[in-house]
């Protein structure tokens, strides 16, 4: 169960990052949509080796759009707490009863050049500005270990049933909209039981916080500033990164994976650090995709942001 401070009222939630990460990795994974040739995987080496997926990875992707998550894991103050959390979402005229949830940012670490926020952020901005892809903080909105893996492990339960009666892909009729082709990510419960927080500027401390209701709504950030329309839910988020998969629109070919990565995340004028990409990352790599798989692995490494993409296969 959830871990309670004594002396602040503080609740803190009993797993870990690495929980959320590996429920939604594994979730995640088993979103397939084989008659529509689409399908959502971690894209890193690691990951793709922990997976088994090396020969799904090599060869047959026809293009890709690339995502961020950055898992975090909730702590909550009751309303009647005098916490500065629940101080200044008073003083905003933000909800707080029967409790207000939260999660700080990360600290720079020293061999950082920039806050893991900023990278997060920047990230986004080079992304969103293309049109190819989309970053944000995702946390569960669950204290408590046992009713967390509870959700997680019955959303993967009903659909067991399924599999046996029917086709094992009929998912896809529930969650693909005929008409306009785009996925109804509302359908699976567990991806509507996380919030998901796309980074709204830049920081110059890791001294700060986001908050919002047992709901996932009314945001603010630990300035104080109401942010009341900047917190979604994760399917909110998925749909927006996927869209209409149908559609070429924000895919990347993978014959121009290479190039694209390094258009993307190299710098770019009047940015300080001027580049995302690291001085000593590879160039030399030939496969585009092996470029991003890499490019993954030190996102993961050193910044704890896990990437993502929703891969289009050419069979």
């Amino acid at each position: 169960m959830a871990k309670v401070n004594k002396n602040s009222l503080r609740l803190d939630a009993d797993f870990t990052e690495d929980t959320v990460g590996f429920a939604l990795e594994s979730f995640l994974s088993l979103l397939s949509f084989p008659r529509f040739r689409f399908s959502i995987e971690p894209f890193s080496r690691g990951r793709e080796r922990w997976l088994g997926a090396d020969a799904r990875l090599n060869g047959r992707i026809s293009g890709f759009k690339p995502f961020y998550m950055q898992f975090k894991r909730p702590s909550a103050y009751p309303d009647a707490s005098s916490a500065k959390i629940i101080s200044d979402r008073k003083s905003l005229g933000l909800p707080v009863a029967p409790r207000a949830l939260y999660f700080s940012l990360r600290e720079k670490q020293p061999s950082h050049k920039d806050y893991q926020h900023n990278i997060l952020f920047r990230l986004r901005k080079r992304l969103v500005t293309r049109n190819v892809g989309d970053a944000a903080y995702v946390c569960p909105l669950f204290l408590d270990r046992s009713a967390y893996r509870f959700h997680v492990h019955l959303a993967g339960l009903r659909r067991w049933p399924r599999f046996w009666r029917y086709d094992p892909w009929e998912l896809e009729d529930i969650l693909m909209n005929g008409s306009g082709g785009t996925v109804n990510f509302n359908a699976i419960p567990v991806l509507r039981e996380h919030v998901s927080i796309p980074p709204h500027d830049m920081v110059t401390s890791a001294k700060h916080s986001y908050s919002f209701a047992e709901q996932g709504s009314d945001l603010c950030f630990h300035s104080p500033l109401a942010i009341p329309e900047g917190a979604h839910t994760l399917a909110y988020f998925l749909k927006g990164v996927v869209g209409n998969p149908q559609s070429d629109e924000g895919f990347i070919p993978s014959d121009a994976a290479n190039g694209m990565l390094h258009e993307l995340f190299s710098g770019e004028e009047g940015e300080e650090p001027s580049a995302l990409l690291p001085e000593d990352f590879s160039s030399s790599v030939e496969d585009g995709i092996a470029s991003w798989l890499h490019w993954g692995d030190y996102l993961k490494t050193e910044h704890q942001i896990e990437q993502f993409a929703l891969v289009r296969w050419t069979d």
